[in-house]
C-alpha cells in the first residue's frame, strides 16, 4: 500500500541552504525543473519524488544519460535528503521520477516521456540502486 503524501506545503522548496522557496530551479544539465508531488511509499520505506523537466522531451537531453543521471543524483542529495532529515523520517531509498509534463501517479500515458531512477541512502548520501 503506498502512503501519498503532499509535502509540497511544508517541504515544496526545500533547496541546498535550507531556504523555501516557490520550487523551480535549474539542473546541473541546465534543464528546469519543478516539483510535481512527493509521496512516501510504506511498502518499501522509500520516498518517492516527482518533477516535472519539460527537456525530458527532447531526444537531445535524453541521449546525454550521464547527464540525466546527474540531474537525478542531483535532486536526490539537494532535495531528498534535506527532506528526509527535516521531518525525521526513516526512509532508506528514494526515486526520482524526471516526467515531461504531470500526470497523476500509476497512471500510464505512453505518450509522455518519463525517467525513473532508484537511490540508497547510505552514510546520509544517494547510491544509485540497480533496481
Amino acid at each position: 500500500m503506498t502512503c501519498l503524501w503532499r509535502l509540497a506545503a511544508a517541504v515544496t522548496a526545500l533547496l541546498p541552504g535550507g531556504i523555501l522557496h516557490a520550487w523551480e530551479v535549474t539542473l546541473p544539465s541546465g534543464a528546469g525543473v519543478a516539483f510535481h508531488d512527493a509521496m512516501w511509499e510504506e511498502d518499501s520505506g522509500a520516498l518517492r519524488l516527482r518533477y516535472i523537466v519539460d527537456a525530458v522531451a527532447d531526444p537531445a537531453y535524453a541521449a546525454q544519460d550521464q547527464a540525466v543521471f546527474a540531474d537525478m543524483e542531483w535532486l536526490c542529495e539537494s532535495q531528498a535528503l534535506p527532506m528526509i532529515r527535516v521531518n525525521g523520517n526513516p526512509w532508506d531509498a528514494v526515486l526520482i521520477t524526471l516526467m515531461a509534463e504531470p500526470l497523476p501517479f500509476g497512471e500510464i500515458a505512453p505518450d509522455v516521456v518519463q525517467f525513473f531512477e532508484a537511490f540508497q541512502i547510505v552514510d546520509n548520501h544517494c547510491i544509485w540502486d540497480e533496481y
